[in-house]
């Protein structure tokens, strides 16, 4: 069983999620096997100190979230990733080759001449699900213009779809992409990007309510590059 550890962040701080921002329909499995509710989610990273927590998920039971403490060592991890994260501005971007969740094949090669916007995300990050709004009115304003916006989830094909029936993402979406994360030293979600047409990564941030503002600039600006 494989499980990828998620620290999610929001405004590029940790999130001391709050009960109403995890997901109810969720299995929250602590360290010594109890399960818990979401509303008890806040007590007990509490009873941790309040330093935050890290998220175990296992793309085999999307409905089930591991809480653990945060650790130091975590963090400095984090912190290492996230520099490795912000050395990828202003370089070519990875190529890679997918398949959406209707079948179409998918190479970023192949959109050179377009603007390339990318979202990582997974369906039980709240902070994911919160943007959604926001990222499909930014979609929508600019996917006449030769911008393509493209959704690359953690999770199986049956979890997204399954997430679908409850929320609107409107990106083309791709399940299992988490090699593709790790090309571009994603490890925080959700991640935008927007990568301009000659293929050069011109935009990444780590969550944010000011998304929906810094999109769009973003793409404006990459299309003049």
């Amino acid at each position: 069983m494989k499980k990828y550890l998620l620290l999610v962040l929001f405004n590029c701080i940790i999130l001391n999620v709050m009960a109403q921002k995890m997901p109810d329909n969720a299995k929250y499995i602590l360290p010594d096997g109890k399960v818990i509710t979401a509303n008890k989610v806040d007590s007990v990273n509490k009873a941790w100190g309040n330093k935050g927590f890290l998220m175990g998920h296992d793309d085999k039971h999307p409905d089930e979230i591991h809480l653990s403490p945060m650790t130091d060592d975590f963090l400095k991890e984090a912190a290492a990733k996230k520099a490795n994260l912000e050395k990828m501005l202003n370089q070519p971007a990875p190529d890679f080759t997918l398949t959406d969740l209707k079948g179409k094949s998918w190479s970023l090669a192949a959109l050179k001449g377009k603007t390339v916007v990318l979202n990582f995300w997974f369906t039980t990050c709240m902070p994911c699900i919160d943007e959604m709004p926001k990222l499909n009115t930014v979609k929508n304003k600019y996917a006449s213009q030769n911008v393509v916006f493209l959704a690359l989830g953690l999770d199986d094909s049956a979890a997204i779809k399954s997430f679908l029936k409850n929320h609107a993402f409107e990106y083309a979406l791709f399940p299992k992409t988490q090699n593709v994360g790790n090309e571009y030293h994603v490890a925080n979600y959700p991640t935008s990007m927007v990568i301009d047409p000659k293929g050069i990564i011109r935009f990444l941030q780590i969550g944010g309510n000011d998304i929906d503002q810094a999109l769009p600039a973003a793409i404006e600006s990459a299309a003049k590059s």
